[in-house]
């Protein structure tokens, strides 16, 4: 499975690379990955319009995308749009950072990590 990862370059700009989640074991009900540690769960709705303009990431945080669509913009240049079953794992902290703006109404599950 891949998803993908918006962190912060040594320039200070944020950029997006792809990223394995590494399957290690195969169980009846399909492939797992490692277990990841993780320090809370929020739920998100949102409605179509909503811009954030340049921001970082508040924690490490994965968002996983259940309905609608997101465009994010990397102070890099590169714009992504995610929609459901995409997985963003933020972790731009430091720098120029991100712009997230919702294309359509939708939802998200927020995983923050330690």
């Amino acid at each position: 499975m891949k998803i993908t990862k918006l962190y912060s370059g040594a320039d200070g700009r944020s950029y997006f690379m792809e990223m394995d989640c590494g399957h290690v074991t195969k169980h009846p009900l399909g492939l797992y990955s490692k277990k990841y540690p993780v320090s809370g769960l929020m739920f998100r709705d949102f409605e179509a319009g909503l811009g954030f303009d340049w921001h970082n990431a508040p924690q490490p945080q994965n968002i996983v995308y259940l309905e609608g669509e997101v465009e994010v913009e990397a102070s890099g240049g590169e714009k992504k749009k995610f929609t459901p079953g995409d997985v963003l794992f933020a972790t731009d902290l430091t720098g120029k950072g991100h712009i997230t703006r919702t294309l359509t109404k939708g939802r998200s599950i927020i995983i923050t990590t330690k």
